[in-house]
């Protein structure tokens, strides 16, 4: 059974204007996972139905005038209270009076995540009963969506409807060629609409993928999408100078690196993301792919459980000199004109060594930082990019790998006896291992490793 799949029966319509309208309509029943997303009560007819009488062909058109902001423009924290991006992501935000459900579609790379919630439709009768999250794999999202939009089209064309926005746009997004989609790809992830730029518009967008090179993927959801400009000048100039300055050995990971590269020949059932990831397979989300390779890099160090809770303890267990990891972590004079969203840089010296730079944080996010670079270098060996704020799979990825190796589950687990933990067993933990709060409530919650005290829960 798939993921996430659209049921319509195309269904006669009395009284509808608009001819794509009238040729659409049908009933319609969305399920994800085990949740039927269009279940609802019928306030008029006093009943529970899985389905909503609606016309498709405004769904189809979201999806398809949204498409590119639905595949490449990720979330982050700048996004989170901006009506602009709830309009592009949100179908409710879309409904132009019909019974749509509340769902909420934002990538995050080649995952997908989808969240929908209980709703009263307004102009209906109906109140939407089902709420629920779901991460999907992003290219089975896109086939969903692409059959739902085809469907349409050839039920327009077999009434005779032709001419309207959704074929005019569907026909565009499919005839792309590579370069249109790279530039469609880009200006959508600043949250811009590609259809819509003038040449100015279009041209600070070649010159945005130009400039930044292999950084752009990272880069794009984090400038100021305003006027990138400034941000991607600090960005590469902020790359050149690491290079000279910034560069650590690090032996050990890239012993432990070379080792896991040599494990990929026995294991061909697994399919990697890249020369070390590890063994992890590949439609595994992002967080557990951190959490897998912090978990291995552990085992490796002989760790265990151990708590890291200093930056000389970390050192030590990484084989590197205290004093190295604090010049490669001390901010350099020009972080404070990187983008806000912009929290490290990880490149390469002429040696070849990994190097860094790291905005002025306080000491535990300092070492937690550092952990998230350290995670880059493991499933990213060969390619410069950034940490950021945002919720890009790859940021995702890092944070995850990061919690984990600095707080691991399993050291959790060996310190929590009971079944639920208070504010203060949160904080005991947090300085215990060094963290801070926030990530230790992180792990016990993603790891299920023991309820929250309803004091906490309701702070949360």
């Amino acid at each position: 059974m798939p993921q996430l799949e659209f049921k319509i029966d195309w269904v006669d319509a009395e009284g509808v204007r608009g001819p794509e309208l009238s040729a659409t309509w049908a009933s319609l029943q969305i399920t994800a996972g085990d949740s039927v997303v269009t279940r609802v009560l019928d306030t008029r007819a006093r009943t529970v139905r899985d389905f909503v009488y609606v016309p498709i062909y405004p769904l189809a058109e979201w999806l398809a005038t949204n498409w590119w902001f639905l595949t490449r423009e990720f979330g982050s924290p700048a996004k989170e209270e901006n009506p602009d991006f709830h309009r592009r992501h949100s179908l409710d935000a879309n409904r132009e009076g019909y019974a749509f459900p509340s769902v909420e579609v934002v990538s995050s790379g080649s995952w997908t995540h989808l969240t929908w919630k209980r709703d009263r439709s307004p102009w209906t009768k109906v109140e939407f009963l089902e709420q629920g999250e779901m991460w999907i794999d992003s290219e089975e999202f896109g086939e969903h969506c692409t059959d739902l939009i085809d469907r349409v089209i050839r039920r327009l064309v077999a009434l005779g409807v032709d001419g309207t926005l959704l074929q005019d746009e569907w026909d565009a997004i499919r005839n792309a060629d590579q370069d249109e989609t790279r530039f469609c790809q880009t200006a959508a992830g600043l949250g811009w609409d590609p259809y819509a730029l003038d040449d100015h518009g279009r041209n600070r967008v070649f010159l945005l993928a130009d400039k930044l090179g292999e950084l752009l993927g990272e880069a794009v959801p984090a400038v100021n999408a305003e006027d990138p400009s400034e941000d991607w000048i600090a960005i590469g100039d902020a790359v050149f100078k690491t290079k000279k300055i910034r560069s650590l050995p690090l032996d050990r990971i890239r012993s432990f690196r070379h080792e896991a590269d040599r494990a990929t020949i026995a294991e061909p059932q697994y399919r990697y993301l890249g020369p070390a990831v590890l063994g992890v397979f590949h439609r595994s989300q992002p967080w557990n792919v951190g959490y897998e390779c912090a978990q291995r890099l552990r085992q490796h160090l002989n760790l265990d459980g151990q708590p890291l809770p200093t930056l000389p303890e970390l050192a030590k267990a990484l084989g590197e000199d205290a004093g190295s990891i604090r010049r490669v972590t001390r901010p350099p004079a020009a972080a404070s004109g990187w983008p806000a969203l912009v929290d490290g840089i990880i490149t390469h010296s002429d040696d070849g060594n990994p190097a860094f730079a790291f905005r002025a944080l306080r000491g535990d996010s300092q070492r937690f930082h550092f952990c998230r670079a350290l995670g880059e270098v493991l499933l990213s060996p060969d390619s410069n990019t950034l940490l950021t704020r945002t919720y890009s799979e790859r940021q995702q990825r890092n944070r995850a790998f990061a919690a984990e190796f600095l707080a691991p589950a399993s050291g959790l687990r060996d310190r929590i006896s009971r079944t639920v933990v208070d504010t203060d067993d949160i904080d005991g933990l947090a300085a215990e291992f060094g963290v801070s709060p926030h990530v230790i409530e992180h792990q016990i919650k993603n790891h299920r490793i023991a309820r929250f005290s309803q004091a906490l829960d309701s702070s949360g």
